[in-house]
């Protein structure tokens, strides 16, 4: 009997070593995970930092007819953004989030008035840039089903962005030549939910996003009055495939459809005359390649709009840095 008794307890001292080991070992590889392998949410306590570089040109974009045609008149726009992202797993379902933004951003545009019968023409340039914060973030993320190695995962998260940007124009030379704002002046709300797969070595994403802008009064132009603005709805609908080709080399696939509805103004702004807002979808590609230096990941990729109606027909790039305590 002593001895069935000391070989029970030295098997029970065996199994919780063996489980805390395992769990060491677990939470290493978690902080060295791949974006095909890391949970949908951080682990409790851990915490992530992140930053990512954004650099687009505008010049071309689909008509109504989904045709890629250059802006009328003779107008071009260049922007680009830094971003800061912070990521807490306050337990091990729920994530927190905050997002900073730095805007760059400059459009210039100008075209040309003609009076065949005083045979004379106008030319009319419209230049403006704008660099600053842009509208803070703060989400919160909720795994409704826990996903496994095995078992799918099901992630709700809730998204809202504060108006810390800069909403009006300022250093106004004239009527078209000032600085852009890098804000947009109102609070947005923005629900998503996320579905995912793992099948080492590949993984899969299905995702539903909404936005929900509820409005602000802002100067749309300089010399103009405050009116009321409220940006479109927005609904994103998008899926991804990813596969590891190693280790630490993962390849990424995106597909979205974006549909956003027209803004609306409550007051007179001349900015209509110019960039009329219409409603607008289009479909976009983003291919891309992740490296994963341990705690240190390094992801860069591309967005291609395959197609669409009144939107940016230009690809925008894009690299991030990431780095998990």
């Amino acid at each position: 009997m002593k001895r069935i008794f000391a070989c029970l307890i030295f098997s029970l001292i065996a199994y919780f070593s063996f489980s805390q080991e395992e769990d060491k070992l677990l939470v290493s590889e978690i902080k060295q995970s791949t974006v095909i392998t890391e949970p949908a949410t951080l682990n409790r306590g851990f915490f992530k930092i992140g930053s990512e570089f954004t650099y687009a040109v505008e010049d071309r974009e689909f008509s109504e007819s989904h045709k890629r045609d250059y802006s009328t008149g003779n107008g071009w726009g260049r922007s680009s953004s830094v971003n800061l992202y912070l990521f807490y797993g306050l337990t091990n379902r729920i994530e927190l989030c905050l997002y900073v933004p730095y805007k760059f951003r400059s459009i210039h545009y100008s075209y040309i008035d003609e009076f065949p019968i005083i045979g004379t023409s106008i030319l009319t340039k419209w230049k403006t840039q704008g660099n600053g914060i842009g509208d803070i973030q703060f989400t919160i993320r909720y795994q409704i089903i826990e996903g496994s190695k095995t078992r799918p995962s099901l992630t709700a998260s809730l998204t809202t962005s504060f108006p810390t940007g800069e909403k009006n124009p300022t250093n106004i030379t004239d009527q078209f030549i000032y600085d852009h704002p890098s804000g947009s002046g109102e609070i947005l709300l923005v629900p998503e939910f996320t579905y995912r797969k793992v099948a080492y070595p590949y993984s899969y994403s299905f995702w539903s996003y909404f936005q929900y802008g509820f409005g602000c009064e802002k100067k749309m132009l300089p010399y103009e009055d405050p009116i009321h603005f409220r940006s479109g709805s927005r609904l994103i609908l998008g899926g991804n495939f990813n596969f590891l080709l190693n280790d630490w080399i993962a390849v990424q696939n995106d597909l979205i459809y974006d549909n956003k509805q027209a803004d609306t103004y409550k007051g007179s702004t001349m900015i209509t005359s110019f960039m009329p807002s219409n409603d607008s979808w289009a479909i976009i590609y983003t291919p891309g390649i992740s490296f994963q230096f341990k705690k240190i990941r390094l992801a860069q990729g591309v967005s291609i709009p395959l197609t669409g109606k009144f939107w940016i027909a230009d690809p925008q790039y894009r690299i991030m840095l990431q780095y998990i305590l």
